[in-house]
């Protein structure tokens, strides 16, 4: 397969993404309330079930996309790739079968327990148990891929796959082809085959694998010891990013899981150029930093900071001044969600915008850092969550858990630009970063108040149209973007003139 070059293969990543995104929105906010009806526990038991696994499986990774980026350079040239596949494997199935299969399998009653799952819900632990082990090995194989740069199909089957054959399943729930009771199972039986196609595409971009792992004792142990500060530091990311659904579906109950579901789902749009983005940047920025180019290093990071502010600033105001509309197409329980959705969008926003600086530590020789950075997030959301969501505390509800996410976010992504600063000397954001956010807040502020009585559909488009034809304004004539500007004008001025 001929390797697509960066700019196109994160293009064809953010249309995959986007098509995911687009499954999503029709499976969430159409399919899935008509599927399950009235029995949004059942709904909010899968959901819960999917938020577990993803918690688990990076930390059964062990942070092998991340260790397969910073050690290939050198073993690559010596042939000795495949050794270093087969010792970053070992961790994730050692910790999968003896913390997560065993006690899953011989102890289902107590795990149960310990995930406050009763009743029939406590037939979901082997479920679980097996999704994170599958979904842990979709992580290992991306991160193989990532290396390589070939990163569009395994967007496209992790994002556009899943979505599609998701609403596959929701089509036959509601139509009776899929029972209640078999729509986890049906799930499980899904990302096996999205595994599949991903050690497709590994073994068809040379992936090989010597499970007798690196002979050099002294480099085998610091990639494990790399692996597992970096598993420390993200299984903290995830942890954050799922913690909100755990805590409404204990605190609350687990019917509000599902609104709370698309209020997450609307609001996560904005990561889009965050994800789209991120398995390109972290070989990018690692490939600069082991070639000693503290020019390119930068240019990614303070590239990443604008792009991603701008980007994902667009779309946040873009879904917030659409609210209103959104409103009146959702279905009665979902709608009135719209502080919900700013709040969890601002944070997806910021943490994209830290995404440079937070990859620069990871792979530098200060990553132990993030550690201690991203735990802090978890340190402050735990107790957050339970003094907001409850009654017995703030009784903010849905609203108390996605404000929890946002104030650990943005004391750990402060507190992060502060160490990059006291390392390098460098602080990310600049004057541009302010412009952005002047330019996002003014239609923002205004259009919002705009609530026309006609068709929904179109007003929404409408109001999307307006804010992205102000953004790019702004974005062209103050030069918020100057790559994307540089690019652009490059074309102009090949472009042929009119004779």
């Amino acid at each position: 397969m001929a390797r697509l070059r960066v700019p196109q293969q994160a293009f064809r990543n953010f249309l995959s993404i986007l098509l995911g995104f687009a499954l999503g929105a029709a499976n969430n906010l159409v399919v899935l309330p008509w599927a399950f009806g009235s029995e949004l526990e059942a709904w909010g038991l899968v959901r819960v079930a999917a938020a577990w696994a993803t918690l688990l499986a990076p930390i059964l990774a062990f942070g092998s996309p991340a260790a397969m980026n910073r050690f290939k350079g050198d073993l690559e040239k010596e042939g000795r790739l495949p050794r270093l596949n087969g010792t970053l494997l070992w961790p994730l199935l050692i910790l999968f079968t003896g913390a997560i299969a065993l006690p899953a399998w011989f102890m289902p009653e107590q795990i149960a327990w310990l995930l406050d799952l009763e009743g029939t819900d406590a037939q979901a632990v082997r479920p679980i148990a097996i999704l994170g082990g599958i979904m842990a090995l979709q992580i290992y194989l991306s991160g193989y891929l990532s290396t390589r740069l070939k990163t569009a199909l395994a967007t496209f089957a992790r994002e556009t796959f899943f979505k599609f054959g998701y609403l596959t399943l929701g089509i036959a729930l509601g139509f009776g082809w899929l029972s209640v009771g078999t729509f986890l199972p049906a799930f499980v039986v899904l990302q096996t085959i999205v595994l599949l196609l991903l050690i497709a595409q590994a073994l068809a971009n040379r992936f090989t694998l010597n499970l007798s792992g690196l002979k050099d004792t002294t480099l085998r142990t610091e990639a494990w010891r790399y692996g597992g500060t970096m598993v420390l530091g993200s299984s903290a990311i995830v942890v954050l990013s799922q913690i909100d659904v755990i805590m409404v579906g204990r605190l609350m109950d687990l019917s509000v899981v599902p609104a709370f579901t698309i209020a997450v789902f609307i609001a996560t749009v904005t990561g889009i150029p965050q994800r789209a983005f991120f398995r390109l940047l972290q070989p990018l920025i690692a490939s600069s930093l082991h070639a000693g180019n503290e020019t390119e290093t930068w240019r990614l990071v303070g590239m990443t900071h604008r792009n991603m502010l701008l980007i994902g600033g667009w779309i946040l105001t873009c879904i917030w001044v659409s609210m209103p509309e959104v409103n009146r197409i959702l279905p009665e329980p979902f709608r009135g969600l719209e502080w919900v959705v700013l709040t969890i969008g601002a944070a997806r926003v910021l943490q994209g915008s830290a995404l440079g600086s937070n990859i620069l530590l990871g792979q530098s020789d200060h990553y132990r850092h993030t550690i201690l950075l991203n735990w802090m997030c978890v340190a402050i959301a735990v107790p957050m969550n339970l003094l907001l969501i409850p009654d017995s505390g703030a009784g903010w509800g849905m609203t108390g858990a996605a404000v929890a996410t946002l104030v650990a976010l943005g004391a750990s992504i402060t507190t992060r630009q502060w160490v990059v600063w006291r390392i390098w000397h460098r602080y990310v954001p600049n004057g541009k970063s302010i412009a952005i956010l002047i330019a996002l807040a003014l239609p923002a502020i205004s259009i919002v108040h705009w609530q026309p009585a006609g068709p929904a559909w179109l007003y929404l488009l409408l109001k999307s149209a307006v804010v992205t034809a102000w953004v790019a304004l702004c974005a062209w004539k103050f030069n918020l973007a100057p790559e994307a500007r540089a690019q652009v004008s490059a074309k102009l001025a090949r472009s042929p003139k009119p004779q």
